[in-house]
């Protein structure tokens, strides 16, 4: 359990912070380079989509060929396919996030930030960072389908719980953690949560409206208000004081 300091740092503060850290001349390529890799599988993805689009004749032509040759196994190797790109998928995406954090936790401590560093660290949390993602969303989940309320409830008081399962592997139990720490303090997480939809999100949707490329500019800053949100982690963890 802990007993709560109030004393937290203004959000606004811990924003400059992030930017500041993060745009610093030892961090700029990191995080340049952390931004750079959603916006380039986007761009692939769509590329390959639209070589799909553009020529679905031929595409259902030889679709429709095979399943007609190859039968009940066809439609079982393609459902097959499908999976195996859904696990590919999000194993790549948990393993991302949890580079990021890796990245967030050793930009505030002031530690070495090559990206290479972290690749296997992150690797080794994988698992466990999916399942605290899995267990908190579904809670949220079922949160929101009961009333909206409950729903925000949970998402706020969970919401250190993924960090918590990669940065602070000692911790049994991160969802608990993450409990303890936002208890008695849901307002002032919940203000800090919003930052990055009001300095992100709004923006991102402005430039977007203006022309796609824009977007996809302001769209490598995403880790930046990643790693105002581990500051505010750590923030609220300093504040902490565990009760004897």
């Amino acid at each position: 359990m802990y007993e709560m300091d109030t004393l937290l740092t203004p959000p606004l503060t811990l924003l400059k912070q992030a930017w500041s850290l993060a745009l610093s001349k030892s961090n700029r390529l990191t995080y340049m380079t952390l931004g750079a890799i959603p916006v380039v599988l986007s761009f692939g993805f769509s590329a390959i989509t639209s070589y799909f689009i553009t020529t679905s004749t031929d595409l259902e032509t030889v679709l429709t060929n095979f399943l007609n040759s190859a039968g009940v196994w066809g439609v079982v190797g393609i459902i097959a396919l499908v999976l195996i790109g859904i696990v590919f998928a999000v194993f790549i995406g948990t393993w991302y996030t949890a580079l990021l954090y890796k990245i967030y936790q050793s930009t505030a401590l002031n530690k070495p930030n090559s990206l290479s560093l972290h690749l296997h660290p992150s690797r080794l949390v994988i698992l466990r960072l999916f399942i605290t993602s899995l267990k908190v969303g579904l809670l949220a989940t079922f949160g929101f389908l009961l009333l909206i309320i409950p729903g925000i409830i949970i998402t706020v008081r969970y919401a250190f719980a993924p960090l918590i399962a990669v940065t602070e592997e000692k911790v049994m139990n991160p969802l608990a953690e993450s409990k303890q720490l936002a208890q008695g303090r849901f307002w002032q997480l919940l203000r800090r949560s919003v930052i990055p939809f009001i300095f992100y999100s709004v923006p991102l949707s402005v430039f977007q409206a203006i022309h796609p490329i824009l977007g996809s500019i302001w769209s490598l800053s995403s880790p930046i208000f990643g790693l105002y949100f581990y500051l505010v982690f750590v923030d609220f963890k300093r504040t902490a004081t565990p009760i004897a």
